[in-house]
């Protein structure tokens, strides 16, 4: 794969596309970023060149775009946004000799083994295995789910869709909550109510159980009322939110057997800081019934803000087992 000194990556979401240059090689450094609303833009080539218009120095020739959805076949159609575009002409309508494609969770996988002691937060859990396999996944405008598992002196990535297993509820409230969501959703997936989205469904149904009416109010409002007002519905919804993330990221972590570690990346935890750490989400991880060794994986907050750019320049470096 490529060894070239300058890449340009991107991590594309389903609100925002984030596109840098990585340079280096064991120790990747990311310059000039720039965020782009991607309602801005008709397409991903359209937003690369608005970028790459507007960078100091020369132009890459190889690129690395890691992006919010599965990356299969060669027509890709991204999961929370309108972009779809052909992986083979890819480089050739940005004039590259290079380009990979990437799903996001498989680049923030990528860059678990360049992350330093001050890029992680630890919350709960005992020390991480070394030879252990580690997956990462965390909420954004979707759920994304990847594992990195060590194969003789490297690692290879494991992608997933893992965001889309069904709802799964703990307890009588959210059974309550699933019955309610299922007359907007035939069928109820983990993203419906642990994504940004999901803070919304969580607080109508909330709301309709109570017999209230629900005020028209965004995820980030939905956040910010539960952080001043943390017993009110909004907090009620946020604390939900918590538990449920904490049940499914200890269910994948037995589904991997990740002694490696799960770390936890997306935009949303960052915004919740206080609330997530001090909620049951550690709780509810370790509440495995019989499968007691949960209580020992480490569970680590991803600090450094642009994984998924790093990650991906490390993948088509070619760092890692195909």
């Amino acid at each position: 794969m490529t060894q070239t000194k300058t890449t340009l990556v991107a991590d594309i979401g389903g609100t925002n596309a984030r596109f840098a240059l990585a340079r280096g090689t064991e120790d990747i450094a990311i310059d000039q970023l720039m965020i782009l609303p991607t309602a801005d833009y008709a397409s991903l080539q359209e937003a690369a060149e608005s970028y790459l218009a507007q960078i100091d120095g020369q132009r890459p020739t190889v690129a690395a775009i890691a992006i919010a959805g599965p990356v299969v076949g060669r027509q890709v159609t991204m999961t929370n946004c309108a972009w779809t575009f052909c992986r083979e002409k890819l480089a050739a309508d940005l004039g590259m000799a290079e380009v990979l494609v990437l799903n996001d969770f498989e680049a923030i996988a990528c860059a678990l083994p360049y992350l330093h002691d001050t890029d992680l937060l630890k919350i709960g859990g005992g020390a991480v295995q070394g030879t252990g396999t580690k997956i990462v996944l965390g909420p954004g405008t979707g759920i994304g789910l990847a594992a990195l598992t060590p194969v003789g002196d490297g690692w290879k990535v494991l992608t997933s869709e893992g965001g889309h297993v069904g709802f799964a509820p703990a307890d009588e409230l959210e059974r309550q909550i699933l019955q309610t969501v299922k007359y907007k959703y035939p069928r109820v997936s983990v993203e419906r109510v642990i994504s940004g989205s999901g803070f919304s469904t969580l607080y109508q149904a909330i709301c309709s159980l109570q017999g209230a009416e629900a005020e028209p109010l965004s995820p980030r409002e939905i956040t910010q009322r539960a952080l001043e007002n943390p017993e009110g519905r909004c907090g009620q919804a946020v604390d939900i939110f918590c538990g449920i993330l904490g049940s499914y990221a200890g269910d994948m972590a037995v589904t991997f057997n990740a002694t490696g570690g799960v770390y936890l990346a997306g935009g949303i935890l960052p915004k919740i800081q206080d609330f997530f750490i001090n909620s049951r989400f550690r709780e509810r991880f370790e509440n495995k019934g019989r499968l007691t060794y949960v209580r020992d994986i480490p569970t680590l907050q991803i600090l450094q803000k642009q994984p998924a750019l790093i990650g991906a320049a490390a993948r088509i470096r070619g760092h890692f087992i195909a």
